[in-house]
């Protein structure tokens, strides 16, 4: 008699435990098809649910991936399932994560007509004294740009101080010792007197020179011919559409553990917002962009802040058939955002497929909310 009982017992145990198997790998199955469908689905109105589950795809990535291992070691069948969907996904998954065993091996010198490329998003040099209240980021940026040396380099949200007697972009310019750079800034931008915008410095020399407006009239970009030891070259500096997060904001995400429930709902509320608005922007943009740079009669890079991760429809329009230098020569996942909860890839290199790409890294230095990133590159 106890035995049939403990036999009924365990029967319902394993029937439970099959039902919640079953429910979880369908939940997995359902959010990961979701973040891939991101890329396909134009991020407006029910369209934003798939753009934030390819936001969260890093995260969805790990639970897939922990689950699956132990549906395997349980042997289950529905393991069977949770890899189908890995392997159908294995390029997105080639976005997010790269194990490049030779990713710091730097076979390129001058002699074969390499150059280093750079690309970072300054935050307007810490002006405002975000990362060090003592004033010393920008120092700091100064250095870090010694030490690198890049041969070219493109920055997003650059501020010039034009008022003083050696403007930053001197400044930089002497570091690098660069004899060419290209620069233009929002003249509606009032704040900060149209010295907020984008600039690039070359040590080759530069032409034709492109500032990049929206259909509202914006300036999210410059492009620029550059003259390179292996040939000519058109460089794209762009910065899509940003969600403009204030300070509350980035407090409510550093604090957001310690919010109650209304105040958590009303700042992400808030966010979500935010959010939807910019993505409206970014899509137009990105469409914009990748006209140009099908327009291009030289080889291209197309490097920035995207304010978009991999697995999203406007970094697909932008890349378009351009490589991801990350994808050839990064490892690890390559986060270039520096706030709690939002480190994903939003900086990109990209490039035309007859340039290759070597050596990427995302710099982990503390001197804006983003890292810088940058490789190698040589002209085939």
């Amino acid at each position: 008699m106890k035995e049939t009982k403990q036999n009924k017992i365990l029967g319902k145990l394993s029937s439970w435990l099959k039902k919640i198997n079953l429910t979880l790998t369908l939940i997995l199955v359902f959010s990961t098809l979701l973040s891939f469908s991101a890329v396909v689905v134009k991020p407006l109105n029910v369209g934003i649910i798939p753009a934030i589950a390819g936001m969260g795809f890093p995260c969805i990535l790990l639970v897939d991936v922990l689950y699956a291992l132990l549906l395997i070691f349980t042997k289950k069948w529905t393991a069977i399932l949770m890899i189908a969907v890995l392997g159908g996904g294995y390029k997105f998954i080639d976005l997010t994560v790269q194990l490049n065993p030779l990713h710091y091996v730097d076979d390129y010198t001058k002699e074969d007509s390499s150059f280093k490329f750079m690309t970072f998003n300054v935050r307007l040099l810490d002006r405002y004294n975000w990362i060090d209240p003592k004033g010393g980021t920008k120092k700091k940026i100064f250095e870090f740009l010694k030490y690198e040396s890049p041969d070219i380099v493109c920055f997003q949200e650059f501020y010039n101080n034009s008022k003083d007697s050696v403007t930053n972009a001197d400044y930089i310019s002497q570091i690098l010792q660069t004899d060419y750079v290209v620069r233009d800034y929002d003249s509606t931008d009032k704040v900060h007197k149209t010295d907020k915008g984008f600039i690039i410095f070359s040590k080759y020399k530069t032409t034709n020179r492109l500032p990049i407006f929206d259909a509202t009239g914006n300036l999210f970009g410059i492009s620029t011919d550059v003259e390179t030891l292996g040939g000519k070259i058109r460089i794209f500096n762009i910065h899509l559409k940003s969600i403009k997060l204030g300070y509350d904001d980035y407090d409510f995400i550093d604090k957001i553990e310690n919010k109650n429930n209304k105040e958590q709902l009303s700042g992400l509320g808030n966010i979500f917002s935010k959010m939807s608005k910019a993505y409206q922007i970014r899509v137009e943009q990105s469409l914009m962009i990748d006209s140009l740079v099908k327009l291009s009669p030289y080889p291209v890079v197309l490097s920035g802040d995207f304010n978009e991760p991999p697995l999203s429809y406007c970094y697909w329009n932008a890349r378009g058939d351009l490589s991801d230098a990350f994808c050839l020569s990064g490892t690890g996942l390559a986060s270039t955002m520096r706030i709690k909860f939002l480190g994903f890839r939003i900086d990109y290199i990209l490039h035309s497929k007859n340039l290759i790409s070597k050596g990427f890294r995302s710099h982990r230095e503390n001197l804006s909310d983003h890292y810088p990133v940058s490789c190698k590159f040589k002209v085939m």
